[in-house]
Parts: structure tokens; C-alpha cells; sequence
């Protein structure tokens, strides 16, 4: 295995870097006795304060790993706007999570999106896996209070 080879289970030592697998994801969330479900595509996804988070495997390999967060609010689509100059003072003052405004126009609606993303191809030990994990729910929490803060009234108490 050379340098910068690519780790396989079989050849990756205890807390070194092994692949990231989904049962390497959930074996994080375990480890915190967190509750969690796994949707019909293999998504792992739960709940935090109220705000949907899924963690994802993505990239040509499934090398990519991906902690998405989703604020609470629906946020009527002539509101949507006045929603990104915070957003955008976010991003000038923090490394991380990089936040998106989506709007759906078939309900109404934005949504206040976030994503913490590592590239993961050479591997992940459970630590980096974990530390990823916590980074990227902690830091869309702290936003999603900020918005709470900034826009009060918008949240809702649905958890689809």
C-alpha cells in the first residue's frame, strides 16, 4: 500500500483511517446513544431541537460525507429574501455550515438549508468521523438559534 493509497477495512488499523461506510455512520450516532432512522434510500437522518439533519455519502466512490441541516421554519417566499443578508453575514464571520435559502414554490415556501462536507476517499478515523458529525450539528444549531433570534415567529412545529 503505498502513501496515499486508498485504506480498505481489511488493511486499516484501530484509530487509523478506514473507509467511511453507513455502518461506520451509525456506529458514531451509536456511540452517543442518539436516535436516528434510515430511510428507503439507505439516508441516514434524526432530529436535533427540532431540525431534521441527514448524513450522506455522496461522490462517484460514496467518499463524500455530507451533514445536512434543515431549520424548522417554513419561510413564505416573499419573506425568503430578507432571510439572506443574515445569511450571507454568517458565511463573512464562520468557516462552517455553508447555508442555502431553497425555495419551493409548489407549497409556498423557502427553507434555510446547511451542509458541513469532507471529502473522505482516503479514509476517516472514528475520531475525524465523530468530530465531522458534531461540527456539522453544532455549528447549524448555533445558526438556526441566530435565525430563531433574528426571525422570530417563522418556526413551526412540524418535523416532516
Amino acid at each position: 500500500m503505498g502513501y496515499f493509497a486508498t485504506p480498505t477495512e481489511a488493511t486499516a488499523a484501530p484509530g487509523r483511517v478506514s473507509p467511511l461506510t453507513p455502518e461506520r455512520i451509525t456506529g458514531a450516532l451509536d456511540s452517543r446513544q442518539w436516535n436516528y432512522d434510515t430511510d428507503e434510500d439507505g439516508d441516514v437522518n434524526g432530529n436535533w431541537d427540532g431540525h431534521l439533519f441527514y448524513f450522506l455519502r455522496m461522490g462517484q466512490n460514496q467518499e463524500i460525507f455530507m451533514v445536512r441541516g434543515r431549520w424548522e421554519a417554513r419561510i413564505p417566499l416573499e419573506v425568503g429574501p430578507s432571510i439572506l443578508p443574515a445569511l450571507n453575514t454568517w458565511h463573512k464571520e464562520k468557516l462552517f455550515p455553508k447555508a442555502v435559502l431553497v425555495d419551493f414554490p409548489d407549497d409556498g415556501n423557502s427553507r434555510v438549508f446547511t451542509e458541513v462536507t469532507i471529502d473522505c476517499e482516503h479514509g476517516v478515523s472514528d475520531e475525524q468521523l465523530m468530530l465531522h458529525i458534531d461540527a456539522g450539528i453544532n455549528t447549524a444549531l448555533q445558526l438556526f438559534e441566530e435565525l430563531d433570534r433574528q426571525f422570530p415567529g417563522l418556526q413551526t412545529t412540524s418535523d416532516d
